[in-house]
């Protein structure tokens, strides 16, 4: 945008991609920032996107938990989060079931979100997932719009669970709503949703200005093997279908948000060396191998990010406060 639109309403999103336990590298970056910044990093965006373990990092971000204790969360109850199961369901492997539990997950989100609903949060977030129930696209929200009637009651604990239900490394999840699969299957990188999403609900019809920071998590992606059978059933795909789904998409939104955005977009993420693509190949991995690699890139990809003359805007923009239709931080009239 050039420099006439100085004066324009500014909306910024941010947007968390998912990555099981990579996203132990987008939480360094938060912390990082919000070291930086002073602030609860929420207070500098009118917008969280986040999907799967993204989404448990945004919802953390709303709630207003410190980046430091949502890095945390990551390092220390990784090997709780991750819970291979026992050795004869280990044994069937991804023929009839998920590779882990959630009842590790959901024992550690109880813990760090209690009862806390959408309707309590006072930072609006956007969290995709997948409605087994329906076959298509959802998206949890909070009530920033007069339409967004019902996600409110949603405890943060089933919207986190939803988001994250990874086919083939978590099991499904059902709720109230219905049955969900992970959000990265419709949108890992949320960033295209968010900017749908200003533009559709919280300035239809105006002419805004919208930065998108997007922060990844080192997302390797699949790719074939010059030597590989091409012809794979469900054994020779596993688990890396997911991951193929996941990083196609994340570059195509990539792509889209630069061009739409130009130096309003910027994503952070690193690409893996070959030394270190074993440590982070897997969405799982939580050895110490893989989380010296994301806590060291993130905080490297921190320190290159605050010299981003596109970050300058997002240090400086302070978030107005939003307006809620309904539930207990209802602030306007309208209904």
């Amino acid at each position: 945008m050039t420099d006439e639109t100085h004066d324009l309403p500014t909306f910024h999103v941010l947007a968390l991609s998912g990555g099981g336990y990579r996203a132990l590298y987008t939480a360094t970056i938060l912390k990082e920032f919000e070291q930086v910044l002073g602030r609860p990093i929420a207070s500098h965006f009118d917008l969280i996107c986040g999907t799967s373990a993204g989404g448990l990092l945004a919802l953390g971000l709303a709630s207003e938990i410190p980046a430091s204790e949502l890095k945390s969360l990551f390092e220390d109850q990784g090997p709780t989060i991750f819970n291979t199961r026992n050795f004869a369901r280990r044994r069937l492997g991804f023929l009839s079931r998920a590779k882990h539990s959630n009842a590790g997950l959901r024992s550690v989100l109880e813990e760090r979100f209690g009862t806390t609903t959408m309707g309590d949060l006072k930072h609006r977030v956007l969290i995709p997932a997948v409605n087994y129930t329906t076959g298509r696209g959802q998206f949890f929200k909070t009530p920033h719009h007069p339409t967004f009637e019902m996600d409110y009651r949603m405890s943060l604990v089933e919207v986190a669970l939803a988001t994250s239900a990874a086919p083939v490394y978590f099991p499904s999840v059902r709720n109230e709503r219905g049955v969900f699969v992970d959000g990265g299957l419709v949108g890992n990188a949320p960033g295209l949703f968010g900017l749908h999403e200003v533009r559709t609900f919280l300035a239809p019809k105006q002419d805004v200005r919208i930065r998108v920071l997007a922060i990844g998590t080192m997302t390797v992606g699949a790719t074939v093997s010059g030597g590989r059978d091409l012809d794979q059933g469900i054994i020779g795909w596993g688990s890396s279908l997911f991951d193929l789904v996941i990083s196609a998409q994340e570059s195509s939104v990539d792509y889209m948000l630069a061009q739409s955005l130009g130096d309003c977009y910027l994503k952070i993420d690193d690409q893996v060396t070959p030394q270190q693509s074993g440590d982070v190949k897997a969405l799982d991995d939580v050895s110490e191998a893989s989380t010296n690699t994301l806590r060291d890139r993130g905080t490297a990809a921190a320190q290159r990010a605050l010299g981003d003359s596109r970050f300058k805007p997002f240090r400086s923009h302070h978030a107005a406060r939003p307006t809620f239709y309904h539930g207990p931080n209802k602030n306007s009239e309208d209904l």
